[in-house]
């Protein structure tokens, strides 16, 4: 059964150069000041300061953290474990909202654990993916020919989704998402006055 929870998780998912971390960035800046809403640093198995902020861990100590309960959702991609922790449950249950880049390939398995999921779908045309990767130096191109063939093959639909399309400027697609993310923080906090039986 899903997790019954006031609180609203909202998945940031895309294929690799949708520029999702672009959008992340933009909207934790503008809301940095807001208590309600947590953007979460997720786990991977990658060295730091490879691309997004992230804490680093190898595979062991992973697979650990897996077997004691720490993630609230993981998966692996492209040879490395991802994974975005447990803490996320204390937030949900204190009616906050927190927004996570996810993956397309866990959805059914979010969706079995949250019942209030908001899934943000983040895409661009092939020849733009394939741009932003090679202009981003950090793979060959065997790697991005496999991140964009793999981005093909998880089809985002379903009601609870909300499409971004990243392909024009980015300050658009941001402004967007932050209106996105502001929208969600004035529902949830509405929901939790009508559950509380105050006047709304």
């Amino acid at each position: 059964m899903p997790v019954e929870s006031p609180g609203r998780l909202i998945l940031l998912v895309g294929p690799s150069g949708a520029g999702k971390d672009t959008l992340l960035d933009y909207a934790r800046d503008q809301l940095r000041a807001d208590p309600r809403i947590h953007f979460v640093r997720r786990i991977v198995s990658r060295p730091a300061g490879a691309g997004e902020d992230h804490e680093a861990v190898d595979q062991e100590n992973f697979k650990q953290r897996v077997l004691d309960g720490h993630f609230a959702l993981h998966w692996q991609a492209h040879d490395l474990s991802y994974g975005i922790p447990s803490q996320i449950n204390v937030w949900l249950e204190r009616g906050d909202v927190v927004v996570a880049n996810g993956s397309r390939a866990i959805l059914s398995e979010a969706r079995r654990r949250y019942s209030q999921l908001l899934v943000v779908n983040v895409t661009a045309p092939m020849e733009v993916l394939a741009k932003r990767l090679v202009e981003r130096g950090r793979e060959n191109q065997e790697s991005i020919r496999r991140r964009l063939i793999r981005g093909d093959q998880h089809p985002v639909e379903g009601i609870d989704i909300v499409q971004i399309d990243n392909s024009g400027l980015p300050e658009i697609a941001a402004d967007f998402f932050l209106a996105v993310l502001t929208a969600q923080v004035g529902e949830t906090l509405r929901g939790a006055v009508r559950d509380e039986g105050a006047p709304y």
